[in-house]
């Protein structure tokens, strides 16, 4: 296994970052000196991430050493991802990681395709109000539509609803059109939640960050709310994956 993770570093930082991903935000805290051990949780957390999460877009494990804190990690790629693309997101992302953060105890990245998180706190099946979120939102006003926020709500209100009866991917995207008063413009909505959550925990953070969408992306054309736990997106374009997986 020790040959193994010195092949994947130096395949991982002699990795091109692919052109095909649109990066949105890495974060890496809690920097840790006195635990030797903590890199090689670490590379070996992603490392296992990387080979593991394209299988079924999904991935999470537990890394610990004697006398060290245990490492959790988390891996996921958006539901109408296929495998080609769900393997190049996860491994630009573990690079980034590896390379920015590899002596940070806490770190994710979110791209336009994927999230992969790791904490030597233990997140896996909970997530928290205060979790790491930013948004995103195109600055087209649409004050001219007093249509437009009504049926955006009516569309987010709807992907809930279906994230949480999509079985276990909890993922949901849909497009709605011929919306009266809307001059012809359809709104293309996605949802989704981390796999590690439940139908309830995923509802109580769908909840949380739609309440931040109305408060962040209030009259703008499009949006997204990015929780380590969920997020909600709408535009007034196709965004969607033509290849699912």
């Amino acid at each position: 296994m020790a040959f193994s993770y010195k092949f994947f570093l130096l395949s991982l930082l002699l990795l091109p970052l692919a052109n095909c991903e649109n990066f949105d935000l890495h974060s890496c805290a809690k920097n840790i000196t006195d635990d030797i051990d903590l890199h090689t949780r670490i590379v070996g957390a992603l490392y296992h991430l990387i080979q593991v999460t394209p299988i079924t877009g999904f991935a999470s494990s537990s890394f610990s050493s004697f006398g060290d804190s245990t490492l959790y990690a988390l891996a996921q790629c958006r539901g109408d991802t296929n495998t080609n693309l769900c393997r190049k997101c996860i491994k630009d992302s573990g690079k980034v990681l590896f390379t920015n953060c590899s002596n940070q105890a806490q770190a994710y990245i979110w791209y336009d395709l994927c999230f992969v998180r790791y904490d030597i706190v233990n997140f896996l099946g909970n997530w928290t109000v205060d979790g790491a979120e930013t948004s995103m939102f195109n600055s087209v006003d649409t004050h001219n539509l007093p249509a437009f926020i009504p049926a955006v709500i009516k569309v987010i209100e709807n992907l809930k609803s279906m994230v949480v009866t999509s079985g276990d991917n909890l993922f949901a995207k849909m497009v709605a059109s011929n919306i009266t008063n809307l001059k012809g413009i359809s709104i293309y909505g996605m949802a989704e939640c981390t796999r590690d959550m439940n139908e309830s925990t995923c509802m109580e953070c769908l909840d949380h960050v739609k309440g931040l969408l109305h408060r962040e992306c209030k009259n703008k054309s499009g949006c997204r709310i990015l929780h380590n736990s969920c997020f909600l997106r709408y535009e007034t374009y196709d965004f969607f994956n033509i290849v699912s997986r």
